[in-house]
C-alpha cells in the first residue's frame, strides 16, 4: 500500500477551504495549513496507480495551484520475491 507525504499549494486566502475539501477525501489526512497557502497532507491508496489518480484529481481541484511529493513509500507494493534475500 503506497503512502505519500504531499504539499498542496494554493493561495493563502483559499487554503482553509481547500483543506476542508481535502479532509473529506478517503485516503487523505490533512496535517497542517501554513500561512503561505501550503497544506501538508498524507495520502494512502491500495495501489500506486490509484495514488497517481488521486494526485491527478487533487491537481484539478479548484483552488489548488500544485501538488508536490515530499515522501513516498511503496515497498510493500513490490511483488513477492522482488527483493534480494536479507533486504
Amino acid at each position: 500500500m503506497p503512502i505519500s507525504g504531499i504539499v498542496v499549494s494554493c493561495r493563502p486566502d483559499e487554503a482553509g477551504g481547500v483543506a476542508e475539501k481535502l479532509a473529506v477525501y478517503q485516503g487523505i489526512e490533512v496535517h497542517g495549513v501554513l500561512a503561505d497557502g501550503k497544506i501538508v497532507a498524507v495520502i494512502e491508496a491500495d495501489t500506486i496507480d490509484a495514488e497517481v489518480d488521486l494526485v491527478k484529481g487533487l491537481q484539478q481541484m479548484e483552488g489548488v495551484i500544485s501538488v508536490q511529493l515530499a515522501y513516498h513509500n511503496f515497498e510493500d507494493a513490490a511483488p513477492e520475491g522482488a527483493h534480494p534475500a536479507g533486504f
